[in-house]
């Protein structure tokens, strides 16, 4: 890196550790504004911080890797998340904004109440900050190592230090209002260096029509071929890409961990000023996650395969082009992006998982009723604890995009509960336990054991497997007490099989508590039907415009059209959504 090369990262840091600092008063004025912004904040930046939250700097690599080995088609194991993320906007983001929670795990009590509600939340806690948040963080600083090894050299230890000292310096200082305004500026400057790295090594490997003319077909493809004389009933059906792209598609986005939002997500919901800024940020976030930053990521993995066809390491083509393509100063601006999301990842994952331990275990079982100082503090010291366990687990693992999929599959038997205890009365706080226990085993044996198995089956048997432990275990158990539930409906307003628990309020007091109509599923699943044709078709379009085949453009940019038609019934249909 020249001068200028640092010049511009240094110059970005300081103008992102401004802001920071800018925004510590405001952000240290309580817990609720340390990890909510005081619930103040418009769509555009809610929306905005969840994309930016969601692009790292792993993202690039990852998404290279899975071009670079398997095609295009291979990245559906991501993009699926687009259905169960748009499922949340239609369905669950005004919930989760009704609910007026500080973290998602303080649900288990409202929704389940007693004993079993309180057990879940403590042990939810536990295992999302420790286990599921750490292990995320440290895909992520493994990234960031392997880029500053790329662009200044260093052992591994020193790249994952450093990037750790620099997450945690800015997230102890700037709180959630510092993080979702930096997240802004974040967002725009990583997709802007994702582009220009996009062209330049497209022109650098001879132009899109080399590429298409060098790299394979079957790599190119949006969707993977199905495999011919292999019946859905056999075992090459299911292991075959084809296979995979249905279990992503059709298991994979309700199985998994974050079917109901996921708690970055839901962070930025409850955040939200109102139930319509939570909905519009929530699907302002999958359009721009989906179908704007899918592109520039794809068409460099594509290029490097011209660029770099043999390479031990498929993670590292990514930072490869940005030290040997770029010129001086991009090489800085691009540099500067992945830090940028970086930072407005593990800054949120920091403050997310701080507010578990802080909010739902510290606070609620060890020191109750101490000062809103004291519990900053304490949230910062969840912080470092939290970091330090990051940082040992990134020392250990050498593959973003196997940490990836290993909690893709670790989470992929507790989605179905987390979804229906919106929907159902009868679901309870056991049989989610039961979720969690069985999806943590099954998935640790497979893993340990060596057992053979193609990813997308995996997914199924913990699915699945799960789902054979927790619908008995709900079946065996009562359902939580009708008070709980009645305050629950009240408080929530549900759709779905809430029939037993509506009855028992007359038609005045679901007025006064806010009902002001009958909450309709049908309404909710054409908007989500739209949301789906809007977001899929504008990424299609995009990508079949670059690749100049134009009818079937013309095909996924009407999708597009009928999708916003279906979207505007939608927010016609549904009362009191509008941002206010």
């Amino acid at each position: 890196m020249t001068l200028a090369d640092l010049a511009v990262v240094v110059g970005y840091l300081l103008i992102v550790f401004y802001i920071g600092a800018r925004f510590t008063k405001r952000a240290h004025t309580d817990t609720d504004s340390y990890f909510l912004s005081s619930r103040g904040l418009p769509w555009w930046i809610a929306g905005t911080s969840m994309v930016a939250t969601s692009f790292s700097c792993d993202t690039p690599l990852y998404v290279t890797k899975l071009v670079r080995s398997e095609g295009i088609a291979l990245n559906w194991q991501w993009w699926s998340f687009g259905i169960g993320g748009l499922f949340s906007a239609f369905m669950l983001s005004r919930l989760w904004r009704r609910a007026k929670v500080v973290t998602d795990l303080e649900l288990a009590e409202i929704r389940y109440g007693g004993k079993g509600g309180a057990i879940l939340r403590t042990f939810k806690a536990g295992w999302m900050a420790l286990l599921i948040n750490t292990i995320a963080m440290s895909w992520v600083v493994l990234a960031m190592a392997k880029i500053i090894a790329a662009v200044w050299g260093g052992p591994k230890w020193a790249g994952v230090l450093g990037a750790a000292a620099l997450a945690v310096s800015y997230s102890f200082m700037a709180g959630f209002w510092g993080v979702v305004v930096t997240d802004v500026a974040q967002f725009v400057v990583a997709l802007v260096g994702a582009i220009v790295l996009a062209i330049v090594a497209v022109n650098a490997a001879g132009g899109m029509e080399s590429i298409l003319a060098v790299v394979p077909y079957e790599k190119i493809q949006f969707l993977p071929d199905m495999p011919q004389f292999a019946s859905p009933a056999s075992l090459k059906f299911w292991t075959s890409a084809f296979g995979g792209f249905v279990v992503y598609a059709s298991i994979q986005w309700w199985a998994n961990i974050n079917s109901d939002g996921g708690g970055k997500v839901i962070q930025r919901m409850s955040a939200a000023k109102s139930e319509g800024h939570a909905f519009a940020a929530t699907l302002w976030f999958n359009v721009a996650h989906y179908a704007l930053r899918t592109w520039p990521w794809v068409l460099a993995a594509l290029a490097s395969l011209v660029l770099y066809p043999n390479l031990a390491d498929d993670e590292m083509a990514y930072p490869k082009m940005i030290v040997e393509l770029l010129p001086s100063p991009w090489t800085g601006f691009l540099v500067a992006g992945l830090l940028a999301a970086f930072m407005s990842t593990i800054d949120t994952q920091l403050n997310w998982g701080s507010s578990y331990l802080t909010h739902d275990l510290y606070r609620r079982w060890i020191a109750p009723n101490k000062s809103e100082k004291h519990y900053l503090w304490a949230a910062k010291a969840s912080m470092l604890l939290l970091l330090v366990i990051t940082a040992l687990i990134a020392q250990m693992i050498d593959s973003v995009t196997e940490a990836f999929k290993f909690i893709i599959a670790f989470g992929a038997g507790t989605g179905p509960v987390l979804i229906l205890r919106w929907f159902w009365w009868r679901v309870n706080a056991w049989a989610e336990i039961a979720a969690m226990i069985a999806s943590t085993v099954i998935s640790t044996w497979i893993y340990l054991s060596g057992v053979e198995m193609e990813f997308q089956l995996r997914i199924m048997v913990i699915a699945f497997g799960s789902a054979l432990v927790w619908l008995p275990v709900m079946a065996w158990t009562p359902a939580s007490s009708g008070t709980t539930l009645r305050r629950f409906y009240l408080r929530i307003q549900p759709p779905g099989a809430w029939r037993k628990i509506r009855w028992q309020f007359t038609p005045e007091t679901l007025y006064n508590h806010g009902h002001k109509h009958r909450p309709f599923l049908k309404h909710d699943f054409v908007g989500w039907l739209g949301g789906m044709m809007l977001t899929f078709g504008l990424m299609f379009g995009i990508g079949h415009a670059i690749f100049g085949n134009w009818l079937l453009m013309v095909g996924w940019f009407a999708a597009v059209f009928m999708g916003l038609g279906m979207v505007g019934w939608w927010w016609m249909k549904v009362e009191n959504i509008k941002p206010k």
